[in-house]
């Protein structure tokens, strides 16, 4: 049951503007399902939540191999197919401090910094936005933490006890049923390791054609045994089907 001052705090939280066309331009095929391949989030949107509630798990880590492999995408129409279930509370989070992008592909022109609000200088609903009243059945269940500033220390704020602090006072204002971290690629830089305390388990974002099982198999060794992958999300080139494969 929510609290009213979680209530309370969904109702504060600025609202972005949601336009169908920018979606569609930039791949969000969750929002107007007209890309067959919208009904591949559906599924993982399941396969997702089953261990998650049988475990216990709430915080995802979305990342991939390496650079351009579609995580961004994958975590923007997750999100947006995990809005449309009732009295259930999605947040995303652009952790990909040093090249974001999560704003460019929800249109969001203001994003805000998410290394202020990590940081304690910004509060939950000043920084945190849902969607606006919109004709795709988009929920306002969902509340993304954008960022615009390019954070050159990117790991050393995300193992800053602060940082936890911060993610701890997040989940205690807006009660999230499931939080979505879009990070960075694991082989790019020590971002998600430094992470890594955070969250409970990992999607891996891998691209048709290019990425290599070897790859993966530094990907798994870095995050290491007690961080399970929850999955394998194969996006092809094009980004225009999904297939998935599940250890």
């Amino acid at each position: 049951m929510t609290s009213p001052e979680t209530e309370q705090m969904w109702r504060a939280l600025k609202r972005f503007e949601i336009r169908p066309r920018h979606l569609s331009a930039q791949r969000v095929i969750t929002a107007a399902r007209d890309d067959p391949a919208h009904t591949a989030f559906d599924v993982l949107r399941t396969r997702i939540l089953q261990p998650l509630q049988k475990r216990g798990w709430r915080r995802i880590a979305i990342t991939s191999p390496t650079p351009d492999c579609g995580k961004t995408f994958t975590a923007a129409n997750l999100a947006i197919a995990l809005s449309r279930i009732d009295n259930f509370r999605t947040v995303l989070m652009d952790m990909d401090l040093r090249k974001s992008s999560l704003h460019r592909v929800l249109g969001v022109r203001d994003p805000g910094s998410m290394g202020d609000y990590l940081r304690g200088l910004v509060p939950t609903e000043a920084h945190f936005r849902v969607p606006g009243e919109n004709s795709l059945f988009i929920g306002d269940n969902l509340a993304v933490g954008f960022n615009g500033k390019r954070e050159d220390f990117a790991s050393e704020l995300m193992q800053d006890p602060l940082s936890e602090e911060v993610l701890e006072q997040m989940e205690e204002d807006l009660a999230p049923d499931i939080v979505l971290f879009d990070l960075p690629p694991v082989l790019s830089n020590d971002d998600v390791i430094a992470l890594r305390a955070q969250f409970d388990a990992v999607l891996v974002v891998a691209a048709g054609g290019k990425t290599r099982s070897e790859e993966l198999r530094l990907v798994k060794r870095q995050l290491g045994e007690e961080k399970p992958i929850l999955g394998v999300v194969l996006n092809r080139a094009d980004d225009s089907t999904l297939h998935k494969s599940y250890y």
